[in-house]
């Protein structure tokens, strides 16, 4: 399927932009978002919405200026007003104790979610796309991971408010954003630090996929459609969670209770599901499989599970109670 295509159809079949939808697209200048940029001002001729193109400068390449510039002449040409915003991720990432990349995304997310909220816009576009779906899953593998992880990225996330985050070509593949970017011959600008092998994310474009594409050059397609799958089972699960939790378990903001013979009236998948979504804090698959086992001792049992919480199991209950400390400086 064309790109033009896959992106009306992933966008219709979700209801991800709908007539009267005020958009900011997040564009680096790079093959992914300025493809993004040029299929959103083609709906944009056949839905009525308002666009804006924000370009964010890191201030960690000197060749940033010079693809803020190329934003600024794509979104001229299109016809699309141009914002440009300057982000301090240095010295974020050395205020914060945080890694460049992790205070670069936090700075672009924050600097949209604010332009959104002056301006009264409702939904912000990223450039995300198939490939990075699968780079995305490929590194929760390795790091280890549940279903969550396996479902990829989202192709919407709420904010918790009526903002949303969108991602229109999360289902077309970068060869097929090549492809399309020569044939409307849009230019566009290269990020050397996407080259830079000390990345993990940067070793799996570069080494990973290719190698499993010699085994099967759908691998990326492949991909998402599995992401896709499990993100759906996953809405399910939770749900059915979220249900069975008011059934099963009261909560406070000190202590929680799980009432043990309703609990297993579940099945496994459930219970573990129930188990996460009572967890007060630090939800890892440790501290679930900490907590299951706990529930299938046959003693009475104390864990601590953090600074803050301690669990003791009771014969028909389970009690989550926080220590008379936490919070206190």
């Amino acid at each position: 399927m064309e790109t033009w295509e896959k992106f009306k159809s992933l966008v219709n079949e979700n209801r991800l932009i709908l007539p009267g939808d005020r958009l900011i697209a997040a564009v680096s200048g790079g093959p992914d978002s300025v493809c993004l940029a040029h299929l959103l001002w083609r709906l944009k001729k056949t839905l009525p919405l308002e666009l804006v193109l924000v370009n964010m400068n890191h201030g960690l390449r000197e060749e940033s200026s010079a693809e803020a510039k190329k934003v600024q002449a794509l979104g001229k040409k299109l016809g699309i007003p141009v914002i440009l915003k300057k982000i301090k991720v240095k010295y974020a990432a050395a205020s914060n104790g945080i890694s460049l990349e992790t205070a670069g995304r936090n700075l672009r997310y924050e600097t949209l979610f604010l332009l959104a909220k002056q301006m009264n816009f409702n939904k912000i576009a990223t450039g995300h796309t198939a490939n990075d779906n699968a780079e995305t899953l490929l590194m929760w593998l390795m790091r280890g991971t549940g279903s969550e992880g396996l479902s990829g990225i989202p192709m919407v996330r709420g904010t918790g408010n009526s903002l949303k985050v969108i991602r229109p070509i999360l289902s077309v593949t970068r060869k097929e954003i090549m492809d399309y970017i020569r044939r409307q011959k849009l230019p566009y600008s290269i990020d050397s630090s996407n080259l830079k092998l000390d990345f993990t994310r940067n070793r799996i474009r570069h080494k990973v996929i290719p190698l499993l594409e010699t085994f099967n050059p759908k691998l990326v397609e492949h991909i998402y459609n599995l992401s896709r799958i499990i993100g759906r089972e996953n809405e399910l699960l939770a749900d059915i969670a979220r249900r069975a939790v008011k059934q099963v378990a009261r909560v406070s903001g000190s202590e929680i209770t799980l009432d043990l013979k309703r609990f297993f009236r579940y099945n496994e998948t459930a219970r573990l599901r129930i188990l996460k979504e009572i967890l007060p804090e630090r939800r890892s698959l440790k501290n679930i499989s900490r907590l299951y086992g706990l529930v299938l001792s046959n003693t009475r049992k104390e864990i601590i599970l953090s600074k803050d919480w301690r669990v003791t199991k009771n014969k028909n209950r389970l009690l989550f109670k926080k220590t008379k400390t936490a919070g206190k400086t």
